[in-house]
């Protein structure tokens, strides 16, 4: 339903369908033109577009709305009309009525946003004053302003201009770009020792470039507190040199020192003695990592079976705009790897039916619910 011209409102749905992913709503007819562009289609190819009726009344264009709907079956997910006929959210003629306190008009009454807006332009085209931005009125309306402030009829106050002032080597700064650019540092490097500073009590008028990272661990030396005794790794190049501490093997390897102590780390707590592997074992550990992925497998309702590590299994499911249809739960990426965590025995008693209702794919199997991992 529009009071637009049918030719524009497709127009629209297919710019919607150009711009980046999170505007595009799954199932949408904007999420199936996506897949057409996809593919390298285009929107007059693969779609037939037609007037079915017309009126106008706009009570009486919601009930053709809703009586097409039901007669051609399109409701979601058979077709691409995610709410119920005549009460979308769209264009004036079933749009919610607005009221809005204009500053020298006092309250005004609108059937729609969008004809509050385009009375606002109309007073500004007469000052001479540039129009507003549709879609900016609404993301502002999204973003929590009142009507008034997304209108821009009142002033809208946000808390960028209110930061806490803080010191740095003997001087205020107001920001972090300002302390970036005085001080030659990286934004996210600031903002990492402010945020240390602050968790450690630090009040607005102490120093906050002091140093507060802890000191002491993995240091070369004697052991004392705090200390640990450096660690004695075999050699990256030479089987038969003598063993080297991490800051050696990182500079021989090429491996970063935090990544060699990491994945020595991770070995000391998957691996109860560490130092006993095989030469080889270890230098690959410290090399190239352990292959610490959860290898699932999922049976697509084809039949067709996919495996792989986790997060390879979710991606290939929803790049397909075929798979993401047939599944009655459309669960994004960290739903359904939050899902697979709850499934009890997770992750060596993972079961196909466990699998497949946590992608979406079997909303009467959770494992959860029942509290049995094979349900």
């Amino acid at each position: 339903m529009t009071r637009r011209p049918i030719q524009i409102r497709m127009a629209m749905h297919e710019l919607l369908a150009r711009r980046r992913s999170r505007f595009v709503r799954s199932g949408s007819l904007a999420e199936a033109i996506r897949a057409v562009h996809a593919q390298g289609g285009s929107f007059d190819a693969a779609f037939t577009v037609e007037v079915l009726a017309e009126t106008a009344d706009p009570d009486q264009a919601r009930q053709l709305e809703r009586a097409w709907i039901a007669r051609l079956g399109t409701a979601a997910p058979h077709g691409f009309n995610l709410m119920p006929g005549g009460s979308s959210l769209g264009g004036p003629c079933n749009a919610m009525p607005v009221a809005v306190m204009h500053p020298s008009r006092g309250l005004l009454n609108f059937p729609s946003l969008m004809d509050a807006v385009a009375a606002i332009d109309a007073d500004r085209a007469v000052a001479g004053v540039a129009p507003l931005s549709l879609s900016g009125v609404y993301a502002r309306r999204d973003l929590g302003w009142t009507i008034e402030q997304a209108l821009e009829l009142t002033p809208h106050r946000d808390r960028r201009g209110e930061r806490v002032p803080f010191r740095w080597h003997g001087r205020t700064y107001q920001s972090l770009r300002e302390l970036a650019a005085a001080e030659g540092l990286r934004v996210d490097t600031a903002r990492s020792k402010l945020s240390r500073a602050r968790r450690a009590g630090c009040a607005a008028t102490d120093d906050m470039a002091a140093d507060r990272r802890c000191k002491g661990t993995h240091r070369t030396g004697g052991v004392g507190r705090g200390r640990l005794p450096p660690l004695s790794l075999p050699h990256p190049t030479d089987p038969d040199a003598d063993d080297v501490n991490a800051g050696v093997f990182a500079r021989l390897s090429g491996v970063p020192k935090a990544t060699v102590l990491t994945r020595y780390q991770r070995l000391r707590r998957d691996v109860l003695d560490p130092d006993g592997l095989r030469r080889a074992t270890l230098l690959a550990a410290l090399l190239h990592g352990l292959d610490r992925r959860v290898v699932i497998s999922l049976t697509l309702p084809d039949g067709q079976v996919l495996r792989g590590g986790v997060r390879e299994v979710v991606r290939r499911v929803l790049d397909n705009p075929n798979l993401d249809r047939q599944r009655p739960e459309r669960l994004g990426f960290s739903a359904i790897r939050r899902r697979l965590r709850c499934v009890p025995g997770w992750p060596e008693k993972l079961t196909p039916k466990a699998i497949e209702w946590a992608f979406g794919f079997r909303p009467d199997a959770n494992p959860v619910r029942t509290g049995d991992a094979a349900a």
